[in-house]
């Protein structure tokens, strides 16, 4: 079940709010307000880990056994810092 643009998840878990504004800004409609980025920003910058490990560096990591270690995702994007504040800036 796709749950982009939609406030839960398929399993019915509330989405976290980095998480939103992450793919408010993938979709870019409507584009994030300066506000809006900056939010996702100190989020980002202090965030809260989830027990799961970023799937953008296992999939580095896998492909290239010398990628420095896997990270910690952070909220429930399955991102890590890094990994999030690239596709904040990037649109990705």
């Amino acid at each position: 079940m796709d749950t982009i643009g939609k406030p839960n998840w398929s399993d019915g878990r509330k989405k976290s709010e980095l998480e939103i504004l992450l793919e408010r800004n993938l979709m870019r409609s409507p584009h994030l307000t300066k506000e809006e980025h900056s939010k996702a920003c100190e989020l980002i910058d202090d965030p809260v880990y989830s027990t799961e490990e970023c799937w953008v560096c296992k999939m580095y990591k896998k492909d290239n056994p010398n990628y420095p270690d896997v990270r910690p995702a952070i909220y429930d994007t399955g991102l890590c810092k890094g990994h999030a504040g690239y596709a904040l800036s990037h649109g990705i």
